[in-house]
């Protein structure tokens, strides 16, 4: 059936149906998330299995269109069932609760530590049942506990936060799928106890421990301007990296080194194949009755899974692992390398493990540009084959032009998805990845040699060695973020419209010629959209602070409240470098109980006492009212829009655009709460 639909398209059966199915199996996954309520994932299954039938007796001329509509619905079903499965039974009310477990990691910041517990009962029991693990923060005084120790001890825990502007990076859904319940502070010194751990959870307690451990000798033993880059590299913890270094990274496209992705897994894993391919040629007995090549490919494998593990598995090093073992397996079974083939396997099983990750930019940016890559190059060498290096001029002529090749491709393809997610685009990061990204191989091969002199304690050289190349990479990040127009800033986008034109860019990979035009559709629509959608320029958090964003000024109520938010909230709007002032310096006008003051013609009263109410609504668009109810009289009798204390507690605020039409959008809209995560 597959292979006849196909041929009626006249491409490869196989080629086309595969990869076009994982694309259909990401827009199930896709739709899953967007869904307004928590599906059962027992009707998904049942509708997936009923169109496999209707295919099993359906003309050819309707199979493709059927066989793409079950693997939606199998992509929807599996995502819904996953999402039961990892469920960490997330505590919905903030409340007091003995918790006894172990400790599976340990987060360093500032003078306060964070600890994720492996719970492994509570008291009292939540109605939510039995959390899995919880965030708790503890004091400078608080006992010192180690990765996999017991622990037992009195906290105070609440649900994880929600995003902190709408349609924004959700925290709350990520702690979902990462395990944790919840979040709290401890409020009695922790206690030892013993605990008896599975065999799975102490193997990971001792990777976890070993990262730790390899990160504080980097911290010890490297320079100190560049310890925390060379720990991140090495271990991707990236506690130690100071703020300055990590923003100046950002603004001159470099901070893609700090995400542990195909650039290192391939650099690590591919690096000790070569080394490993060398060594063993040179054995003659071997390298006569062997293809060295294919043992050197295991041995690949090994060392991706080893830096699998050592740098955290997180979702971009996941996919770039996948890729690698199928590029091994390619040598292993003398198949062609990398291929789309391949990029669309390693992105079937990521979404098979976790479809979560999905939503996530690591994701998103990173199988685009690999797709890119994978696609360019591919009509690049039909085109123009390959010719053989003559000489040292010809392979550094080669070595520059692959750099600025795959710069140049990654950089388009992953710039809308960094402006769409992001709202903000380095503008010379060609030059800066041109500049920096040479001396790159070098930092990873040190950082190998580093580990692998590290439990003789001979270490020292060959990070002091990579501290030198880093300091090139790092001044070349600081010329480049410091140049006029660094960094172009635009608005934020709606979920819907990075869906649509990751699902286009998809289509275009395909390299068919009405999949090409479909796609270049979707891109242009999404883009056409983003364009048009509407910017807000008032912000009304759930504890009634208020913060604008106007042509000549930003003022909010309070400088040292909602931090975090505004900032979201300015890079949102396409402002994100805002000086804020507090808004009774020269803005509202102020008395004891009030504070008003009108922006594009959107007259704003901020209240303290319910009883002020009705004189507020008569003359005002915006009643805030923070820190109690109105009352069901009052709201009924109140012609503006009134935004009490009850009000703001179940929206989690709202984002107003003061233009004509006047628009709020809440901050945690109503179908989040129907969700696992969000109840």
């Amino acid at each position: 059936m597959l292979r006849r639909g196909g041929r009626r398209l006249g491409v490869d059966p196989y080629v086309l149906t595969f990869e076009a199915g994982i694309i259909a199996f990401a827009v199930g996954i896709a739709t899953y998330f967007a869904w307004p309520t928590e599906p059962n994932p027992l009707i998904g299954l049942a509708l997936t299995i009923t169109v496999l039938l209707l295919l099993w007796r359906m003309p050819s001329l309707w199979s493709g269109v059927f066989m793409t509509i079950a693997i939606m619905l199998a992509g929807f079903s599996w995502s819904a069932l996953h999402t039961r499965i990892v469920s960490p039974n997330p505590v919905n009310i903030e409340q007091r609760l003995e918790i006894k477990g172990w400790v599976s990691a340990i987060d360093q910041g500032g003078s306060m530590r964070r600890l994720q517990i492996n719970v492994t009962s509570s008291d009292p029991l939540p109605r939510t049942g039995l959390p899995k693990h919880v965030r708790i923060r503890v004091g400078r005084n608080f006992p010192d506990f180690q990765i996999s120790d017991g622990i037992i001890f009195d906290t105070v825990i609440g649900p994880m936060p929600g995003p902190a502007i709408p349609n924004g990076y959700d925290p709350g859904r990520r702690a979902f799928f990462d395990g944790l319940a919840g979040t709290g502070f401890a409020i009695s010194d922790g206690q030892k106890i013993d605990v008896d751990l599975s065999l799975r959870a102490a193997l990971s307690a001792r990777i976890e421990s070993a990262r730790r451990e390899i990160a504080k000798r980097v911290m010890r033993a490297a320079p100190d301007k560049t310890a925390g880059l060379q720990a991140a590299l090495l271990t991707g913890i990236r506690d130690y990296i100071p703020e300055r270094q990590t923003e100046s990274l950002r603004a001159s496209g470099l901070a893609h080194i700090l995400a542990i992705s195909g650039l290192h897994m391939g650099m690590v894993a591919f690096g000790v194949y070569v080394v490993a391919s060398v060594l063993l040629a040179a054995i003659y007995r071997l390298a006569r009755a062997r293809d060295v090549r294919k043992i050197a490919a295991v041995i690949g494998i090994f060392a991706a899974t080893a830096y699998l593990g050592l740098s955290g598995a997180s979702v971009a090093t996941q996919r770039a692992f996948i890729m690698v073992c199928i590029a091994f397996l390619a040598v292993l079974l003398d198949r062609r390398v990398i291929s789309l083939r391949s990029v669309a396997v390693a992105a079937l099983l990521t979404l098979l493990i976790r479809p979560e990750a999905l939503l996530s930019v690591g994701f998103q940016m990173s199988f685009a540009a690999v797709s890119a890559m994978v696609v360019i190059f591919r009509a690049w060498q039909d085109r123009w084959p390959r010719q053989k290096s003559q000489g040292f001029r010809d392979r550094v002529r080669a070595f520059y032009g692959s750099l600025f090749g795959t710069s140049l491709v990654a950089g388009f393809a992953t710039g809308v998805f960094a402006l769409l997610h992001f709202g903000r685009l380095a503008n010379y990061g060609l030059i800066a990845n041109m500049a920096a990204m040479t001396v790159f191989p070098a930092v990873m091969a040190f950082g190998i040699i580093a580990l692998l002199l590290m439990p003789v304690g001979l270490e020292s050289a060959p990070l002091l060695a990579m501290s030198w190349l880093i300091e090139f990479m790092l001044s070349v990040a600081e010329w480049v973020s410091g140049l006029p127009g660094a960094v172009a800033t635009v608005k934020a986008s709606q979920p819907w419209v990075i869906g649509l034109y990751g699902l286009g860019f998809a289509l275009v990979c395909l390299s068919r010629r009405k999949a090409v035009l479909a796609g270049l559709s979707g891109m242009v629509v999404a883009t056409l959209f983003w364009t048009i959608s509407p910017i807000y320029d008032l912000r009304i958090t759930d504890q009634g602070r208020v913060s604008l964003i106007s042509k000549d000024q930003a003022v909010t109520t309070s400088l040292r409240a909602d931090r975090y938010g505004r900032d979201q909230f300015s890079r949102a709007s396409g402002t994100p470098r805002v000086e804020w002032t507090n808004y009774r310096d020269n803005f509202a006008h102020c008395d004891v109980l009030a504070c008003r003051f009108i922006v594009n013609a959107v007259t704003v009263s901020v209240i303290e006492e319910p009883s002020e109410v009705p004189l507020a609504c008569l003359d005002s668009d915006i009643v805030v009212l923070a820190s109690r109810s109105a009352g069901p009289v009052a709201r009924r009798a109140c012609q503006a829009t009134l935004l009490d204390h009850r009000a703001l507690i179940a929206s989690g605020g709202y984002h107003v655009k003061t233009s004509d039409p006047m628009k709020m959008v809440p901050i945690l809209s109503e179908n989040r709460r129907r969700r696992l995560w969000g109840q």
